[in-house]
C-alpha cells in the first residue's frame, strides 16, 4: 500500500502494518479500509486524516487515526471526493432518462465518467433538497434497482443490472464454512402491494389497484407504496412487482467466516472462487439451511486471508427502504 499526503504527493510505500481489512458493500458500491501501525513506525506522523492510502485496486481517504496502546488504528473511506464535491444546492432532477444518461449528467466536470451501463430502462430521479453527485448516484441505485462499481483510481463508474456471477461456488460446514451467524425476520413482510404514482396514478388490473405475490405465504398482508416520480403506469407496475418479490418473503442474512480454498487448490479454484455480488449455495446441516444467496458484503484481510468473512442476503431492499421514498416526498 502507498501513502500520500493531503496534497496527493506520494510519501512512501507502507510497511510494518497489520490487521488490514477492506470492506466492500454491494448495496452502495462503497468501500472502507482499516489497518494498524505502530506508534514507532517511521512514517507514523505522516499517516493522518485527509491523506490518502492506495492499494492495487482502490484509493481511500484517511478519516480517522486513533491510538490503541502501542498501535494506532487507521480508517479510510473510498476516495469519491470529486463526486462529493459536485454540489447541487437547489436539488437535482432528470426525467425519464436511463441511469447512464442520469449519471453522465450528474458527474459532468468531476473527472469521473460512466464507462459501462447494462441498464436500459428509463426512470425519473428527483432530489428536492441540496445534494451531491455521490448522493444522486446512491439515489439512482435505488430508483433504477441497479448495482454500481466505483473505480476510485481510474475515476470510472460501471452500472450493472446485477453485479457478480454464479460460478457454482458453495459454503459447507467442515470444508470451507467455519462459522455462521443467521438473521431472519419478517418485519417488512407483505403479499399485496398498492403502488401509487404522481397525481394519484394507480394500477387497474382487471379492476384491481394492487399486485400480489404469495411465494412464501397465502396470508394477505397489504401495504401501500407511493412514489410521485412515476408518471407511466407500466413503469410503476414493473418496479412494484420487483419490490413485492423481495418483501413477500422473510428477510434473511448470514455472516459467514469462510476458508479461502481457491488459493489452496488450483484444481478447485473456479468452484471456490468468490467475489462481491456472487451467488453461492449455503449448506449448513446444523441449521438445516440449503439455500442460494448473494454476497452483499465482503470483508477481505489481504495479510491474513484465513480471516475473510462475507455477508449473504436474499434481498437488496427492505420495505423500510422502499417506503423511504414516500417519506422523502411527503
Amino acid at each position: 500500500m502507498e501513502l500520500y499526503n493531503d496534497l496527493h504527493e506520494k510519501v512512501c510505500t507502507l510497511s510494518g502494518i497489520k490487521a488490514t481489512c477492506i470492506t466492500s458493500t454491494l448495496k452502495t458500491g462503497d468501500k472502507e479500509i482499516m489497518f494498524e501501525f505502530r506508534r514507532t513506525n517511521r512514517f507514523a506522523s505522516s499517516i493522518k486524516e485527509e491523506g490518502y492510502i492506495r492499494t492495487d485496486k482502490d484509493e481511500f481517504v484517511i478519516k480517522q487515526v486513533e491510538p490503541s496502546g502501542e498501535w494506532f488504528k487507521c480508517t479510510g473511506t473510498l476516495n469519491v471526493e470529486e463526486l462529493e464535491g459536485k454540489q447541487y444546492p437547489q436539488g437535482f432532477e432528470t426525467v425519464e432518462k436511463t441511469v447512464g444518461q442520469c449519471l453522465t449528467e450528474t458527474v459532468s466536470g468531476t473527472g469521473w465518467r460512466v464507462v459501462r451501463c447494462d441498464v436500459t430502462k428509463k426512470r425519473t430521479v428527483r432530489i428536492e433538497q441540496n445534494c451531491s453527485a455521490w448522493d444522486v448516484a446512491q439515489q439512482a441505485i435505488t430508483t433504477y434497482r441497479c448495482e454500481i462499481v466505483f473505480d476510485s483510481i481510474c475515476k470510472a463508474i460501471s452500472i450493472y443490472e446485477k453485479y457478480g456471477e454464479d460460478r457454482g461456488a458453495y459454503f459447507i460446514e467442515r470444508l470451507n464454512l467455519k462459522k455462521l451467524q443467521v438473521q431472519s425476520n419478517s418485519y417488512d413482510f407483505a403479499t399485496r402491494l398498492i403502488p401509487v404514482g404522481k397525481d394519484g396514478l394507480m394500477l387497474n388490473i382487471d379492476g384491481k389497484n394492487y399486485i400480489e405475490n404469495y411465494q412464501y405465504s397465502k396470508k394477505v398482508k397489504t401495504m401501500t407504496w407511493k412514489d410521485e416520480r412515476y408518471t407511466d403506469v407500466e413503469s410503476l407496475k414493473e418496479d412494484a412487482e420487483a419490490k413485492l418479490d423481495e418483501i413477500s418473503k422473510p428477510y434473511k442474512s448470514y455472516t459467514a467466516d469462510v476458508v479461502n480454498l481457491a488459493e489452496q487448490s488450483e484444481e478447485h479454484k473456479e468452484v471456490f472462487s468468490i467475489a462481491l455480488g456472487d451467488t453461492v449455495l449455503l449448506i449448513s446441516k446444523s441449521t438445516g439451511i440449503r439455500e442460494s444467496h448473494r454476497i452483499v458484503k465482503f470483508y477481505e484481510y489481504p495479510q491474513t486471508r484465513e480471516k475473510n468473512k462475507v455477508e449473504l442476503a436474499n434481498t437488496r431492499l427492505s420495505f423500510e427502504e422502499v417506503q423511504k421514498t414516500e417519506q422523502e416526498l411527503s
